[in-house]
């Protein structure tokens, strides 16, 4: 068993998985607003220039792997494509540029229809139009022609090109890689690798991976190890480490990616200036796997991944996590104590201070978190400081924490803005070495109540094992 698989798939109250997936209620949402436009392309397309007119989910949605916006911000993608119908014995045909630019017109007037869309991206973009929704997502809208006779199809372009393409085609291969048992942890490892591509990738986007491209990998790894999985099933973290290492070497040999449906398309469109960006970070995912199958205990599992997954990696149920060197006993190092001031804003005045707990402050507060005990930490130590959002508003502006760190960060700044139990977890690493957590629970709540201190719950401390290198 994987010594952090529960914290990947398991039964917790927090999981990575159910950290990155959207929730049923965004789910529903993206579907009913998908649909609503899909049937009005349809209908309208079809009335004003009388080609057949066919509507085709595709993309993460499609695949089951769509993973939620990681950063405040950003939003959900979701892809419909568009499919005018003509045989190939047509006199005259569209062009490629028209069938785009009657699709634009429509999105424009769709827009004019429903207060939930913001806006219709304009100009359009060379392979799809975009219409972009309240609550956080958009839709793109590829368009195609469609051959009756032949079931071909390619996809129109804004510069009045046509390519060939066809989305059902790599969908297909997709759903048929492994059996239907294996697919829904296939599915969980591609939202693994696209959630570390969202978050290691945020300043360099050029060197981002594709969705496809990612897609494809796991799938060509997650193949590879059919016999290792014939002889035993493996956790989601055991089976994530082993298809990591797959790509690495994979990708390192050779950069090309062919589409396993149409060997001459390269699937790898990253250029050869940032692929000196992405290469790094895949040795660095390698390297976090590694140290991640070597560690001792769960706890210590879970502080490797966050490398890699930040504040989307949930951590073990413990306020301290104290790291002890096993052959001594010892711990490494004194854990951090931790006060936390917390004011209002309007007035700007103290209203109350803590101990390494949050027992109860309400919204739109502004909160000190200082170490007072800070000769524990050493002169060239790094301390890590995480926010862990969790709770419904939170999820619904997908707003799941973040991350700071400096060389003896101190004190970290924050303020209140979701309902629910969050928490800020501080540690310490030297050399890349975690010495030691504290976790801080906030809890944060909607009605403004007089704040009262109750009897401290009994925690649970979990020790941690420092294997020396």
């Amino acid at each position: 068993m994987g010594k952090a698989a529960r914290l990947f798939n398991g039964n917790g109250d927090q999981t990575l998985i159910a950290r990155i997936t959207p929730s049923q209620d965004q789910r529903e949402f993206l579907q009913a607003q998908w649909n609503a436009l899909a049937e009005h392309l349809k209908k309208k397309l079809y009335e004003n220039y009388g080609y057949p007119i066919s509507t085709w989910l595709q993309g993460s949605y499609k695949y089951g792997t769509l993973i939620r916006p990681v950063h405040l911000g950003e939003e959900y993608d979701v892809d419909v494509g568009v499919y005018f119908q003509w045989d190939g014995n047509e006199e005259i045909e569209p062009t490629a540029k028209q069938l785009r630019d009657w699709t634009q017109q429509e999105l424009h007037g769709y827009k004019k229809m429903y207060a939930d869309v913001r806006r219709i991206e304009d100009p359009a973009k060379e392979r799809c139009s975009r219409a972009v929704f309240e609550r956080q997502f958009h839709i793109d809208t590829p368009v195609y022609h469609l051959n009756a006779d032949t079931d071909k199809r390619r996809l129109a372009c804004l510069s009045d090109k046509w390519e060939d393409s066809d989305p059902k085609e790599i969908y297909k291969w997709f759903k048929e890689a492994v059996g239907e048992n294996e697919r829904d942890q296939l599915r969980r490892l591609v939202r693994y690798f696209k959630a570390w591509a969202a978050l290691s990738f945020e300043e360099i986007q050029d060197s981002r991976p594709s969705s496809i491209l990612l897609t494809v990998l796991a799938t060509d790894a997650y193949n590879d190890l059919w016999l290792r999985r014939l002889w035993d099933s493996l956790e989601d973290d055991e089976a994530l480490i082993a298809v990591i290492k797959i790509v690495h070497d994979r990708l390192f040999e050779n950069k090309t990616v062919p589409n396993p449906v149409d060997s001459d398309e390269n699937l790898n469109r990253i250029s050869d200036e940032a692929w000196d960006g992405f290469l790094p970070r895949l040795q660095a995912l390698r390297d976090i796997a590694e140290r991640a199958q070597e560690a001792t205990d769960e706890a210590a599992a879970a502080l490797v991944w966050s490398e890699a997954f930040s504040f989307l990696m949930p951590l073990p149920e413990a306020d301290e996590v104290e790291v002890v060197d096993e052959n001594t006993g010892r711990a490494v190092m004194q854990l951090p104590e931790i006060d936390i001031e917390v004011h209002s804003r309007n007035p700007k005045e103290l209203i109350a201070r803590y101990r390494n707990e949050v027992p109860s402050v309400t919204k739109n507060c502004d909160l000190t978190f200082t170490i007072i005990n800070p000769h524990i930490v050493p002169e060239y130590a790094s301390v890590e400081w995480t926010v862990r959002n969790d709770g419904d508003e939170a999820s619904e502006n997908s707003d799941l924490g973040h991350r700071k760190l400096g060389a003896r960060l101190l004190t970290a700044n924050e303020h209140t803005a979701y309902a629910g139990r969050h928490s800020m977890d501080c540690v310490v690493r030297l050399h890349g070495q975690v010495y030691a957590v504290r976790r801080v629970p906030v809890s944060v709540i909607n009605i403004p109540l007089p704040t009262r201190t109750p009897a401290r719950p009994a925690y649970t401390k979990l020790r941690s094992f420092l294997r020396r290198r």
